[in-house]
């Protein structure tokens, strides 16, 4: 026994001695082995990874453990976390989507301010006998929320969905009020409120909003144009747009992460959300920034609070229940109003019952100007541990119950595996090629990219091909940071079409990207040779690019529909794909078409009162004047078809050509949709005109125009005569 006692002094003085530990190498090694170990910990207790950081936190912290000293270094991390969190927030948000629930955010966000602040003042009032600004200040905590369970939400694959998406627009109008509200009591209480006051509050905020949502995106469009090829320069240009954004902020007397969560919304519509850079911010944030914020937020709870006599037990309590209570009464009602289901009703409470970032901020300041004393600290801290893992389990439970119904819609459409096959057998044009197929690829798709290095059989092609594999391997690096999977093939063959489609059919290819690419005179050119084979040995989808800038630079989309689209196999496939590209491209877009078809497309893209894009009715693309002066920054795309079928038009095939003799620094893509039906030879069967009347028809036209210069000059030389 003595020996024991022995062992445990020797451990106690060993620790009292080396802990806490205060080398900030050694604490950085320590954390990380904490965000490496404890998610894996937990979850095998079935408890979420964000509930295993912020218990890890707790344990650690100064009033537990006490195993590592909050350093500045590790304040710095925690801060930055907590702004990457606001920020992929607006950056995350669908613009779309957001427009279309615009009101319904507003109601949530007026709902989840005034019902906690309203039940919270007269709790203070009637119940604690607190005196008016202290009141009002505690209440408006309880309208404060973080999205501490954002990345759940995320990792599930649910952050489109109606009710996470006015939660989102619901967080800033509720925080952006509490905060504005923080900024006008301390002036109250420190006797600074004056008409200066208001007069500084209202022209900072409008400058910042100016700032963040006008001049940054154009800014940032145009350095992504000019900074493309640097990969980390990128990203180091996003993080400092947020710590920019967020001190602005500061100056403009609100916190910072109101800053932040504009940056994200300013470049919401110049970081396509399948993007490599899109991906490498999603990554590193959730892999290291904001880990570090959730283990922040844990040391800051002090468990002996709970032995230290029942009133501050009781106290926590009165809090904590009024917290959880409100947000769920806020979140009821917005479903009961909108008829959300039960599990978007939790999904709504669930990440915005969490309290932890602006809740920290306003009982800080309370307690620096003399508001509130150390219970009301010691009860807060107890609120944001409640409130933040009822909002993990909640919020979990929930997207998994959300991501699991989408999954079965989706498993009811009859959609095939999509597999997109990038042949390249010029390296020149690779990273474009693979960015543009992530943006083209459904999100829900956990399928790779399929890159194929692709040569033809001659005495240098083991070396041709070793060549142009390693490219591709370099720039498959570039997404391999992150959950994007790329897979690459290779292929030496007599022919390169044949090649081609044979790798398609042995892959159950989906979809086939190639690079548009004409040289001079026309037996070498690609876009005339190879396409037009492979239009010819395939059924596949084809797609056909041409893109010189990053999407995220272009000012303007115009979309271009052959007649009688609508009536191809594959036309509601493909409409699908320029929708999830469109939408990532985020610019104004203006679509040309027959009526019908138009009026098939705006169903496919869920915009039947057409209120996203512009819609222009055509009944002939004989004369179509946006490809012959193209301004600056335009990016066409045609959904054309393959020859012999039923929508195939030349003048909209013949666009593509056209506008690269015309303008040849204006980017495109052609889409040819794919057909189900082949001849047994592997020439295309589903056919309604004959390639003879095709060439008839072309030959008409043709002949139409000769005839009537023809007849100009007759008459001119008649009125001479």
């Amino acid at each position: 026994m003595n020996t024991f006692l022995s062992y445990l002094q020797n451990l106690q003085n060993f620790l009292n001695h080396y802990l806490p530990v205060k080398n900030p190498v050694l604490i950085l090694a320590l954390t990380l082995l904490i965000i490496l170990f404890s998610p894996l910990l937990f979850r095998r207790f079935r408890i979420p990874g964000i509930i295993g950081l912020i218990i890890s936190g707790i344990l650690i912290g100064p009033h537990s453990l006490h195993i590592i000293e909050s350093t500045n270094s590790f304040e710095l991390l925690s801060k930055t976390g907590l702004l990457y969190i606001m920020f992929l927030a607006g950056l995350e948000i669908d613009m779309h989507e957001f427009r279309h629930n615009r009101n319904k955010s507003l109601v949530f966000g007026a709902l989840t301010f005034l019902i906690p602040i309203t039940i919270g003042y007269f709790v203070c009032i009637y119940v604690f006998q607190f005196s008016l600004w202290s009141s009002v200040l505690l209440a408006s905590m309880f309208s404060t929320h973080t999205l501490l369970s954002y990345p759940i939400v995320s990792n599930m694959g649910i952050v489109k969905n109606r009710a996470v998406q006015i939660t989102f627009g619901g967080t800033i109008i509720t925080d952006s009020a509490v905060l504005i509200l923080l900024g006008i009591i301390t002036n109250v209480v420190t006797g600074e409120i004056n008409g200066a006051f208001w007069l500084r509050i209202i022209v900072s905020l409008s400058l910042l909003l100016f700032a963040t949502l006008y001049m940054l995106p154009k800014i940032s469009r145009w350095f992504f144009r000019n900074i493309e090829s640097q990969a980390s320069s990128q990203y180091i240009y996003v993080l400092a747009v947020v710590f920019i954004a967020g001190f602005m902020s500061e100056l403009a007397g609100v916190e910072p992460i109101i800053g932040a969560f504009l940056a994200g919304l300013g470049l919401n519509k110049v970081i396509p959300n399948n993007s490599i850079l899109m991906n490498r911010i999603v990554f590193i944030g959730n892999t290291l920034f904001i880990p570090f914020f959730l283990i922040s937020a844990g040391m800051l709870v002090d468990l002996r609070l709970f032995f230290k006599g029942s009133n501050a037990l009781v106290f926590a309590g009165v809090l904590s229940m009024v917290g959880l209570v409100t947000k769920y009464l806020a979140a009821y009602v917005t479903a009961l109003i909108y008829k959300y289901n039960k599990f978007e009703r939790n999904i709504i409470f669930g990440l915005s019952v969490s309290h932890a970032a602006a809740t920290l901020a306003v009982i800080k300041v309370g307690f620096d100007i003399g508001l509130f004393d150390q219970n009301v600290i010691n009860a807060t801290i107890i609120l944001i541990l409640v409130s933040c893992l009822v909002s993990s389990f909640v919020s979990e439970r929930a997207a998994r119950q959300i991501a699991v119904m989408e999954k079965e819609v989706v498993r009811k459409a009859p959609e095939k595996t999509e597999r997109i096959l990038i042949p390249v057998s010029n390296p020149e044009n690779i990273q474009r090629l693979i960015d543009f197929a992530l943006l083209i690829k459904d999100e829900k798709s956990n399928e790779p990219i399929y890159p194929l290095s692709i040569v033809e059989d001659d005495a240098d092609a083991d070396e041709k091909i070793n060549i142009v594999r390693k490219v591709i391997e370099g720039a498959a690096e570039q997404i391999a940071s992150g959950d994007k999977k790329v897979e690459i093939l290779k292929k030496v063959d007599l022919s390169i079409v044949d090649g081609i489609a044979r790798t398609a059919k042995a892959y159950n290819i989906t979809d086939i990207l190639i690079s548009y690419k004409a040289h001079h005179g026309t037996s070498n050119m690609i876009f005339g040779s190879i396409a037009d084979n492979l239009l010819n040995k395939t059924k596949q989808s084809v797609i056909i690019s041409k893109i010189l800038q990053p999407v995220n630079s272009f000012k303007r989309v115009i979309v271009v529909l052959s007649p009688n689209a609508e009536l191809q196999n594959g036309f509601f496939r493909t409409c699908s794909k320029l929708d999830i590209l469109l939408k990532q491209i985020g610019q104004d877009v203006t679509i040309y078409g027959l009526p019908e078809t138009l009026q098939s497309l705006s169903v496919v893209f869920s915009d039947k009162k057409k209120v996203f894009y512009t819609y222009i009715s055509v009944e002939s693309f004989e004369t179509f004047t946006p490809i012959q002066h193209p301004q600056e920054d335009d990016l066409f795309l045609f959904l054309s078809s393959r020859k012999q079928t039923v929508s195939y038009d030349f003048h909209v095939d013949d666009m593509a050509k056209t506008l690269n003799k015309n303008s040849e620094f204006t980017s495109f893509s052609v889409f040819y949709p794919e057909i189900n039906k082949t001849l047994h030879d592997g020439r295309i069967s589903d056919i309604t005109t004959t390639a003879i009347e095709a060439r008839i028809e072309k030959l008409k036209h043709v002949t139409g125009k000769i005839t009537g210069i023809f007849k100009k000059d007759s008459d001119e030389s008649r009125e001479d005569f």
